[in-house]
């Protein structure tokens, strides 16, 4: 016999257990889809069946079918141009119906999303480009209203528009022109000027500091691609972007120079200030954040009154001023529904919010590192909202509603209490009548030029300060904001540096002031006095952020390299790593002939999670590909 084969015994005896074997499996399959089944049947919420879609001239419609009242967030994303649609506790059916026509030109992706609590079923629908869309809901349906493009029209009708004028926008002409201390440069637009933006980028190892405009939808065809200039702008470069263009102006100095883009009545009118040569240190300024995020830290209200051997007190900034002094944030909402909004916001904060049922819509904001509570102000003057704030508490609720808090009786407080309350109030107004004559009309100056100020009036509020000033001459840090405004809104380097000594005069401690004289002597280039007074704005055991930066692009214009990493590495000890401060180093090794040492913190910063802008995204990954290839 065969060592491997089997008697008749044995093989009947095999055949039996392969065959109870089977017979479990089988029962094991059976009760595992009958259980699948009974889950299906007995799990709740909205389960999607199907997508539907339909079009009408230029409106398209996108219909979400369910089986119940849906619950869901609409937003908006653009690189490419999509339109998201979260529906919560919602499942998708087996079987449902989930693309739309190629006609439709539309691409959709369907997906769970299992990281959300509860889990989100995700629609995304990716769009040619982007335009006006509205949602509603039709008993369980979730429908989309979407304006699609013009259809295309005949060719015979299209030269007819050509040779009208009227048909697609055309950047017909660049025009630029200069006097006295200005150069416009008009971007004359044939037909209904399209939507743009525009930002700007600092200089690099291979190109000048420049700012650039992204027009949407718009042709060039015939145009001039490169055009010289001359003044603080050197050239004005045109290339083809996707269904628009790209219009790039690139300085002739070391710094951007100031400018000013807005729509005109015959195109893209970009002002340009002229200036003369500037050192690096004034991309600290020229950045395109707002000019408060940018002051160094100021309370006019206050001065410095420390002791000696006593520590002064930190500076509140300009939001501080303002009454804002909650932690910043950074926020890019587009159509983002409020409700959504306001759970950031709660996030954020730590504070209960609560939300009105009236209180209805969508947002788009967006606000780079500023407090959340400014945040919220801005929002809530939007919409035409109101908050109530107490007990750890906000409440929103339109303007014209009322809100009542609960009441419990107060009968608890005792009299000592009030006793002290009365006292605390007595002092606050014996402090009041002792104040000097001139302190409180200096105060009301003041409040004068913060209006003003808020409505972008810098010139007249300047007035006002300066009146105050002379009535105040001893508050440091009122001398230190006229100097600040001159520096950043007006860039009179001169009128800085005399307000600045001012207020280092009433207050040798208000390194704020050190920074603004610095600045505004680097900017005239008188750099010798410059480095003193970076030193001073330094000085002491945590400098402000600022300040480290600032004089470290200061050291690496002066090529003190070796210098200028030894504050960023401060700053980053003191304050962490930021994308400024990881750029300035990468950039400073680069120039130090460090190479690999350069590629390694590009990497890094690609990894870090911050929010890079596209161009500097596109450098850093050119910058990497190119030392590889080496």
């Amino acid at each position: 016999m065969h060592p491997f084969s089997l008697s008749t015994s044995h093989r009947n005896s095999w055949k039996l257990l392969c065959c109870f074997l089977f017979l479990i499996g089988s029962l094991a399959v059976g009760l595992a889809e009958g259980l699948a089944k009974e889950t299906r049947k007995a799990a709740p919420g909205n389960v999607l069946q199907n997508v539907m879609f339909s079009q009408e001239d230029t409106r398209q419609t996108i219909r979400i079918r369910g089986t119940a009242k849906p619950t869901y967030t609409v937003y908006e994303l653009f690189n490419p141009a999509r339109i998201i649609v979260d529906v919560a506790e919602a499942s998708f059916a087996e079987g449902g119906s989930f693309t739309l026509p190629k006609k439709s030109g539309i691409r959709l992706q369907t997906r769970t999303v299992n990281k959300s609590q509860p889990p989100i079923c995700r629609f995304e629908f990716t769009l040619a480009r982007s335009g006006s869309f509205k949602v509603r809901d039709e008993g369980n349906d979730i429908v989309l209203d979407l304006q699609a493009g013009q259809p295309p029209a005949p060719a015979e009708k299209t030269a007819k528009k050509q040779a009208t004028g009227s048909g697609s926008a055309r950047l017909s002409k660049i025009e630029v022109s200069t006097k006295g201390t200005e150069t416009r440069v008009l971007l004359a637009v044939n037909g209904r000027i399209p939507d743009f933006k525009y930002d700007v980028l600092g200089r690099d190892a291979a190109n000048p500091p420049r700012l650039y405009i992204d027009i949407n939808n718009i042709d060039g065809q015939g145009l001039l691609r490169e055009q010289k200039v001359g003044t603080a702008l050197a050239r004005i470069r045109v290339a083809k972007r996707g269904s628009g263009l790209r219009v790039v102006f690139d300085g002739a100095g070391e710094t951007l120079f100031p400018f000013q883009v807005k729509r005109s009545e015959h195109g893209i009118l970009v002002t340009i200030r002229e200036k003369g040569k500037q050192d690096a240190i004034s991309s600290v300024i020229t950045k395109k954040e707002t000019i408060e995020a940018q002051l160094p830290e100021i309370d006019l209200l206050q001065k410095t009154t420390a002791k000696k051997g006593e520590k002064p007190s930190a500076p509140q900034d300009s939001f501080a001023f303002a009454g804002y002094e909650k932690e910043r944030i950074t926020v890019d909402f587009y159509k983002i529904d409020l409700h959504n909004v306001f759970r950031l916001l709660r996030e954020v904060s730590g504070m209960n919010i609560v939300v009105d049922e009236s209180v209805s819509g969508s947002l788009t904001l967006a606000l780079d590192d500023v407090p959340w509570d400014f945040a919220l102000d801005i929002i809530l003057n939007l919409k035409n909202l109101q908050k109530e704030e107490r007990f750890n508490t906000i409440v929103i609720l339109p303007r014209d509603k009322a809100f009542n808090w609960p009441q419990r009786t107060a009968d608890n407080l005792s009299f000592e209490t009030d006793t002290r309350v009365a006292a605390q109030e007595a002092i606050v107004i014996q402090q009041r009548q002792a104040m000097p004559r001139t302190v409180l009309e200096a105060k009301k100056l003041i409040a004068e030029g913060r209006k003003l100020e808020k409505r972008q009036d810098i010139e007249t509020a300047l007035k006002r300060y300066e009146e105050a000033l002379k009535k105040w001459p001893d508050n440091g840090r009122l001398a230190n904001k006229i100097a600040t405004l001159y520096l950043v809104g007006l860039r009179q380097n001169a009128k800085a540096l005399y307000f600045a000594e001012k207020a280092l005069k009433a207050d040798r401690k208000l390194r704020a002031a050190a920074l603004n004289a610095a600045i505004a002597l680097a900017n005239m280039e008188e750099n010798t006095r410059a480095q003193q007074y970076f030193d001073q704005s330094v000085s002491g055991a945590k400098p402000s952020r600022e300040a480290l930066l600032s004089y470290a692009v200061f050291a690496e214009n002066q090529k003190q390299y070796s210098a200028a990493r030894k504050l960023l590495k401060r700053y980053e000890k003191l304050y962490g790593q930021s994308l400024d401060s990881m750029v300035a180093t990468a950039r400073i090794l680069d120039k130090e002939g460090q190479h690999e040492s350069a590629t390694g913190v590009y990497k890094r910063i690609l990894l870090a999670g911050f929010r890079i802008p596209p161009d500097l995204k596109k450098f850093i990954q050119g910058r990497i590909t190119l030392s590889q290839s080496m």
